[in-house]
């Protein structure tokens, strides 16, 4: 009796080495978290991890590794904290950030370090000033309200244009994957043979053959598909 392999996503939720993030092979995490003061740009990395270069900041008491503004360059002075102008690459408190200012690197609670708006070209607006909170534009169109003790780089993300050179052969999406380590070529699972998937099989159409929802309970190799989906399909209008 032929007993098969495991399906894919059983040996991926294993952790093997397999498919596990080679994150030692990664730049350090990037954050300007406890930086304040002042510091001198001293060197500009390139991750394969990242869309966009690293800055590292030389500062007195320690280093730290945040995303590049565009525009900065080695040996620029960085100053963070009040009393830094909003110019691009420093960090200042959004409640110091001039309305209609780009800025990224956005910090969601005061003192994480940054979190919102870290890729390669991308920036957000501050839209307005309340009382108690700063109206911040995201790239996806969205308004977000921050505190304003919240801290952020002024500028743009660099690397802009890095999404917007064509990938012209299948080559190169191999090694921008593998050095992120990330699961590709991604085969739809109805094109699988039945061993291999709980949707696939099947000759002439290529379809799952069976209700695509799971419930939250199943186990390992039957959760697939859409995964205790309250309701599916195209919603009616009344």
């Amino acid at each position: 009796m032929h007993m098969g392999k495991p399906l894919i996503q059983q040996r991926r939720g294993k952790g093997a080495p397999t498919w596990r993030s080679p994150r030692h092979r990664y730049s350090p995490r990037s954050s300007f978290k406890g930086f304040s003061g002042r510091g001198v740009l001293v060197e500009l990395i390139r991750d394969a991890s990242r869309t966009a270069p690293l800055a590292v900041v030389q500062t007195e008491e320690d280093v730290f590794v945040v995303p590049a503004a565009t525009g900065v360059s080695v040996g620029q002075v960085v100053e963070a904290g009040e009393e830094a102008p909003a110019i691009p690459g420093n960090v200042v408190p959004l409640k110091n950030v001039p309305e209609g200012e780009r800025v990224f690197c956005i910090e969601l609670v005061p003192g994480d370090g940054g979190k919102l708006v870290r890729g390669a070209g991308g920036s957000a607006i501050v839209m307005g000033k309340d009382e108690n909170r700063i109206r911040v534009k995201l790239p996806s169109g969205k308004i977000k309200l921050l505190h304003p003790e919240c801290r952020a780089i002024v500028g743009t993300v660099a690397g802009t244009g890095i999404r917007e050179k064509p990938i012209l052969k299948a080559g190169k999406m191999f090694h921008i994957m593998k050095a992120k380590h990330r699961y590709w070529p991604r085969v739809s699972a109805s094109s699988m043979n039945a061993f291999e998937h709980p949707f696939g099989g099947g000759r002439k159409h290529r379809h799952a053959g069976k209700p695509q929802t799971s419930p939250r309970n199943a186990p390992p190799g039957r959760k697939v598909g859409y995964i205790a989906a309250r309701r599916t399909g195209r919603k009616r209008r009344k």
